[in-house]
């Protein structure tokens, strides 16, 4: 499947932004696993986070950030 990641990763900030309020106010820190669709998990750890987000959409592709300010955001496959 090809990606524009551009395109996703601006369709997932998006996302991010939609519940930035929320994220920020209980999860500051943490890692969110995102799809172009909404919040795939939230956890201590990209492996973590990523494990819990395919277990629920093993065939999506997700965007990992930092929920805050310094987002140290990667694209996972």
């Amino acid at each position: 499947m090809a990606v524009n990641k551009e395109e996703f990763v601006k369709k997932c900030e998006k996302v991010y932004l939609t519940h930035r309020e929320e994220l920020e106010g209980k999860h500051s820190g943490k890692l969110v696993a995102l799809y172009e669709e909404g919040i795939g998990a939230i956890a201590d750890s990209i492996d973590k986070a990523l494990d819990e987000a395919r277990a629920k959409n093993p065939n999506k592709i997700f965007y990992v950030r930092r929920i805050g300010e310094r987002p140290a955001a990667a694209i996972l496959y």
